[in-house]
């Protein structure tokens, strides 16, 4: 990134360094004499919360005090005594960064940003001072920052420069096995080696029935059942399964055409209410506002007795779950984590036979048969079995 290319686009692996840089890069720009007095920059995320959470505190600690005129903790602006302004942005609503002159900023998380944000947006923004912009962050499949990526390789424009390291160029080999051990490998080579992975094609490419269905599975009367709940009507389908915090088994499925919250959570209660380590519920977070004469999908199942209820507050991301359930499938490291028992026949059929919507971070649910098995597991998979090697310390950095 010495070439002062005027765009630059930098993948790069997780715990890589390239955000630290792009704030140290916003920095050093601020001095810089300009033909105008108020020079302007942004150091944009996808949304607001994202863009202050990631680059204001840093961004105030490592401008001089001596260079501050004002800082505005509303508009999250810092001010020089050069004229210079140094804003922090987001773009969940690209219009937000129209309407004023820039000369420079950082798109961070760029494949999570909307496709046209750039080119109707943020570009003609730079156009009237010919400003710079540097887009990074992790590859998310073959998006509009892959096909970025290619335009700057193709050294078809000499004012775009593409740039990328992996995250072993800076994080330890302790960190990075530890990665390997819980990811699997397209995970692992699109979150710590900057790689652009196809998302198109089979969701749970890890899964083989030979390998995966095991009819020896039976009920641990020591460990609790868990019952993964998705809430489609016709069909609707729990996954039942158990774990030692390590390994999952799944049990059993229920599956029933045409029904309701209720009927399900009796079936299941028939199933399993006399379970002597008891019942855990996870499941779509949605079930919180759904309502069944005036109550939610999982205050019914509360008052059925399913009272230990692990939900999240909001679902996280379908690449995420579904990578999630692809690692306990298979990690780097070859091995396999997750098993169920040959009557769970919707959930193999979704494992065998769910594919991706191509071009897109869905799952393709054109088929109303497929995906809800698969769904219903992947809420707890993902709520239990994350794909975070390490919890972030927020006060360790890499710099001094």
């Amino acid at each position: 990134m010495t070439e002062n290319k005027r765009f630059a686009v930098v993948p790069a692996g997780r715990r890589s360094g390239k955000t630290e840089l792009a704030k140290r890069k916003l920095v050093m720009e601020l001095p810089k004499k300009r033909p105008w007095a108020d020079a302007r920059y942004f150091a944009a995320a996808p949304t607001r919360d994202q863009a202050k959470r990631i680059f204001w505190k840093d961004i105030k600690a490592l401008t001089p005090p001596g260079w501050i005129r004002k800082t505005s903790e509303t508009d999250l602006c810092i001010t020089t005594k050069f004229g210079s302004e140094l804003w922090v942005v987001g773009l969940d609503k690209p219009q937000r960064i129209e309407g004023t002159p820039w000369d420079g900023g950082v798109l961070d998380e760029y494949a999570n940003m909307r496709v046209e944000a750039w080119s109707e947006n943020i570009r003609p923004a730079l156009s009237d001072r010919m400003g710079w912009c540097w887009f990074i962050g992790v590859p998310e499949g073959l998006n509009h920052y892959k096909d970025l990526f290619d335009y700057a390789v193709s050294g078809a424009d000499p004012d775009w420069g593409a740039y990328t390291w992996k995250s072993s160029e800076i994080l330890p080999a302790g960190e990075l096995a530890s990665a390997r051990r819980v990811l699997d490998p397209r995970t692992f080579r699109q979150e710590y080696e900057a790689s652009f992975e196809g998302a198109a094609g089979r969701a749970y490419y890890a899964y083989d029935r030979k390998r995966h269905e095991r009819g020896s599975i039976e009920i641990n009367q020591s460990l609790p059942v868990i019952i993964c709940c998705d809430f489609n009507v016709d069909p609707c389908v729990w996954e039942v399964a158990q774990t030692d915090g390590r390994t999952v088994w799944v049990i059993d499925e229920v599956f029933l055409r045409n029904t309701n919250t209720m009927e399900m959570g009796r079936e299941a209660l028939s199933r399993y209410g006399s379970h002597r380590a008891g019942a855990i519920v996870y499941g779509d977070a949605a079930g919180m506002n759904r309502s069944t004469a005036g109550k939610s999908d999982y205050a019914l199942l509360y008052e059925l007795g399913f009272r230990d209820q692990r939900i999240k507050k909001a679902n996280p991301k379908v690449k995420d779950r579904v990578n999630a359930l692809n690692a306990m499938l298979e990690n780097t490291v070859g091995e396999a984590r997750l098993f169920h028992h040959p009557g769970c026949a919707a959930l193999r059929k979704d494992l065998d036979a769910v594919e991706w919507k191509e071009g897109a971070s869905e799952v393709d649910k054109s088929n109303g048969l497929l995906t809800h098995a698969a769904d219903a597991l992947g809420y707890f998979i993902e709520y239990e079995f994350p794909l975070r090697a390490t919890r972030f310390d927020p006060t360790r950095r890499f710099y001094k």
